[in-house]
Order: C-alpha cells, then sequence, then structure tokens
C-alpha cells in the first residue's frame, strides 16, 4: 500500500535530476500551481477516491439493513462483501486481476490441502511457513512472468494485501480449530474480498472482519441521524487529509522549494517528503474506506511520528502500523523461539522486503533501516547506561525512577536532539531514492538509477552508520 497511481509526472520521470532542478529553479506562480498542478490532482483524487467511498458507504448501509432481517446470518456478510470487492477492484484495477485470482485461489488451495493431510504430523516446519514460502515464490514468479512493469505496479499492493491476508489466516487457523473450523470457501473469498481493504488495505484480521456483522459496529456508535452525520464526518476529515497529502506531494513541496532547488539535499529533502507524502495519501484514503465501512479500524500510519521522529524504531513502527502489528505478531512472535532474536529480526526485515515483491530499492532501504535501528538502540542504550540517563530509544515516563538525569535535563535534551537530527538526515538520505510515480521496471536494467542519487549525496548516511558502529564498541 506504499503506492499511488498518478501520470500526471510521467514526462519528467526520464529528467535527469539537474533538468529536474532546473524546472524547479523556474519561478512558478500561484496561478501556474493551480492550473499545472492543484487542478489534475483534485480531479485525479476526485476519480480515485469516490469508487472506494461510494461503494464502502453502500457495503455498510446494506450490511446494517441485512443485519436487522438476518441477525445471525454470516453468510450474508460473506456474499455482499464478495459482491461489492468485486465491484471494487474492477472500478480500481483495469489490468492484472487473473494475478489476483489465481494467488487467491492458490492459496486456499495450498492450505486446504495442508490442514487436511499434514496437520498434526507433528512435523518440523509448521503449515504457515509453509504457505509462506509457496504465497512469496508465487508473488515474485508472477511479477517474473508479467510482461507489462506498469499493470504489476498497479496491482502491488493488493497482491500484498491478499498475501497478508491469506498467511495471517494460516496461523490463525494453525492455532485455533474454532476458526478453522469456519473458514469455508464462501467466507475465505469475502474475507479476502472486504471492499474495505481489498485494494489499498489496511491488513484487518479474520475476526475483525467477522466483527463487520456485529451490532456493535453499525454506521457510527450512535443511532439515528447523530450516528450518520458522526460516520460521515469522519469519512469526509480522513478524505481531505488523504487530498491535502496528495496535493503537498504533487504541488506544494515543488512550488516551496523552487528557489533553492539548486542544492543537492534541498533536492533529495523535496524527494524524500514528496514520497512520504504519498504514502500518507494511500494511508489516510484506506483509513477512509475503512470508515466508509463501518469497520472497527485505528489510525493506519501516524505522520507526525514519521516526520518528527525520536528514533528510527519510531519510524518504523508509524509507518504502517497494521503492517507493523502484522510483522510482529506472525513473523517476529513465530520466530523468536525457535532462532532467537537477533535471527527474528532479521527474518521480519525480509519478510517484509519480500512482500513488496521484486522492489530492490525498498530491500536495499530495509537493509539499512535495519541496520540503522539496530545500531541506534545499542549506543543508545550505552550512553543511558553509562550517564545513567534518559536516551533510550523509547521515551522514559516524566517520572523516571530508573535513570539519574531525566528528559529534562540538559545533557538528555541535547543527546535525544542530536539523535533527532540523525534520523531527520537518514529520512531525507532513504527517502530520496524513492519516487512518488515510481516502480521498480527498470532497476534491474540501471544499477544507477537505482544508486544514482545516493553516490549524488556520497553514501552519507552509510559512512554515518559504519562510524556510529564503530562509536559503539569504542565507548
Amino acid at each position: 500500500m506504499d503506492y499511488y497511481y498518478d501520470d500526471y509526472y510521467d514526462e519528467y520521470s526520464e529528467q535527469s535530476d539537474l533538468e529536474a532542478a532546473r524546472l524547479l529553479h523556474r519561478e512558478l506562480s500561484i496561478e501556474e500551481t493551480i492550473t499545472n498542478c492543484v487542478s489534475p490532482s483534485l480531479r485525479f483524487a476526485a476519480q480515485y477516491m469516490i469508487n472506494f467511498v461510494a461503494i464502502n458507504l453502500l457495503f455498510s448501509i446494506v450490511v446494517l439493513y441485512l443485519r436487522k432481517i438476518f441477525p445471525n446470518s454470516e453468510r450474508s456478510l460473506h456474499l455482499l462483501s464478495c459482491l461489492f470487492g468485486a465491484a471494487l477492484l474492477y472500478r480500481v484495477i483495469d489490468h492484472g486481476f487473473y494475478h489476483f485470482l489465481q494467488l487467491a485461489i492458490s492459496l486456499y488451495v495450498v492450505q486446504w490441502t495442508l490442514h487436511r493431510w499434514l496437520s498434526g504430523s507433528g512435523r518440523y516446519i509448521k503449515t504457515p511457513f509453509i504457505v509462506i514460502a509457496y504465497g512469496i515464490g508465487n508473488l515474485l514468479v508472477s511479477e517474473l512472468l508479467e510482461p507489462s512493469p506498469e499493470t504489476w505496479n498497479r496491482i502491488r499492493g493488493t497482491q500484498m494485501i491478499l498475501l497478508m491476508k491469506a498467511l495471517s489466516l494460516a496461523f490463525d487457523t494453525e492455532e485455533h480449530q474454532n476458526l478453522r473450523n469456519q473458514l469455508n470457501v464462501l467466507s475465505y473469498t469475502g474475507y479476502i474480498l472486504c471492499p474495505a481493504n481489498v485494494v489499498l488495505g489496511p491488513w484487518i484480521s479474520f475476526n475483525d472482519y467477522l466483527s463487520i456483522w456485529k451490532p456493535s459496529f453499525a454506521i457510527g456508535h450512535s443511532t439515528g441521524f447523530a450516528g450518520l452525520l458522526i460516520h460521515v464526518s469522519r469519512i469526509l476529515i480522513s478524505a481531505l487529509a488523504a487530498v491535502g497529502c496528495l496535493l503537498t506531494s504533487n504541488c506544494v513541496i515543488d512550488y516551496m522549494l523552487a528557489p533553492i532547488a539548486s542544492w543537492k539535499w534541498v533536492r533529495a529533502y523535496g524527494r524524500a517528503l514528496s514520497f512520504r507524502t504519498s504514502h500518507y495519501f494511500i494511508a489516510y484514503l484506506s483509513q477512509c474506506s475503512m470508515i466508509a465501512a463501518a469497520v472497527d479500524w485505528s489510525p493506519v500510519s501516524s505522520p507526525l511520528a514519521v516526520e518528527f521522529p525520536r528514533s528510527l524504531v519510531q519510524v518504523v513502527t508509524a509507518w504502517n502500523i497494521p503492517m507493523h502489528v502484522w510483522l510482529k505478531r506472525y513473523i517476529f512472535r513465530s520466530t523468536k523461539r525457535p532462532f532467537g532474536t537477533a535471527a527474528a529480526i532479521a527474518l521480519t526485515y525480509i519478510i517484509s522486503s519480500l512482500l513488496h515483491g521484486l522492489h530492490y530499492r525498498l530491500w536495499l532501504t530495509l537493509l539499512t533501516i535495519g541496520s540503522w535501528t539496530f545500531v541506534e538502540h545499542e549506543v543508545r542504550k550505552k550512553l543511558a547506561t553509562i550517564y545513567s540517563a534518559c536516551v533510550l530509544v523509547g521515551k522514559c515516563p516524566s517520572s523516571c525512577i530508573v535513570h539519574q538525569h531525566r528528559s529534562k535535563s540538559v545533557f538528555c535534551i541535547v543527546v535525544n536532539t542530536l539523535f533527532f537530527v540523525l534520523n531527520i538526515f537518514n529520512l531525507i538520505y532513504l527517502g530520496c531514492i524513492f519516487e512518488t510515480t515510481e516502480g521498480p521496471p527498470e532497476e534491474a536494467d540501471h544499477d544507477k538509477s537505482m544508486f544514482g542519487r545516493w553516490t549524488e549525496l556520497n553514501y552519507a548516511s552509510h559512512w554515518m552508520l559504519v562510524f556510529a558502529y564503530l562509536f559503539y564498541f569504542i565507548i
């Protein structure tokens, strides 16, 4: 769900950074910006978002009325979910639907076969890990065989959400026999095609999906007109936040940075911030879909926590909260006991990378983030121990009794500020290699395009990572 589809800037995608800088350096008036950027972006947002809001709102209304008629029939929920989810996929994804279909069907067949023939056999490799291996293998092979990179980029996020749902089912049904008994072709299809998150996410568990049929999750948490008004206002707030992030990504950043865009670090900052705000657009839009469908929801992303990070661990957690929960629950905890903490962390980052497909830039970015989070955690832990100070990765309570120097002391303020600046620097460096409209079709052909922007910045973050690791040993 880290991608959105906007062809407006495709004409600039093949220009060099210096050419792009010269374009940005040209003073644009407010009128030009509105005409050439804001208006097309608003048209795109309206055309794209109306499908999610309208279909999910209609879905929630129909569920509300059918639940009154058939209060104990979850079959109605599954049928409605299949119907509205398929309609949303048809409206939004114009190509590549066969990839979604074959992955969904084959994953169900694999799980059904494993549960029927191998369940409870005492084997060393558990069913969920077999499903993980098959699902990721299927995903990567499908991407390699797809002749059109553009088509795959349009369904990349959808395929990832589908795989996350199927894998969570594999783990949950392995542990809970009652849940396995509820799972059949209809309930599986309804869960996979749930219109609230079939295209953009976020991931929700099978039990959360079933909760849609419970009266406590009606439209709004109040009845009558007041409940409907609250429900619509929540949809509008999320939709406006999504549009604001889209306009910031497409228009505001370029307009604001145009006078100083000749400096390479300013260009890097602009690209990184544009990438992050495009992610927030998707996060708020997916949140809007969840609210419209009357699904119990929590924030998908926390932009303030990402933009003002105490640590990179906070960035990783707040970037995509449901995916962080999924990785922690099903990958980290499942591998920590047999393989240890270090191996579990490594496997978590590997699985997270592979879920995004053959996205080499993302692989390198996640590898760098994983290295930085480990080094930052260890350095701050060591500093906190040596100086008895509240400088850990996580914030200490205001009445901390463990450390002598609390968070408001001069020493703690200085150290935490230095790490804050370091993390802002890493956000710029790590995000600048992404484009808001990009996918990885050229990455395999042009190593220069993959490393060019880090080369332009002299691999500064990677050199600082080496120095930070040496500093950890010195102190």
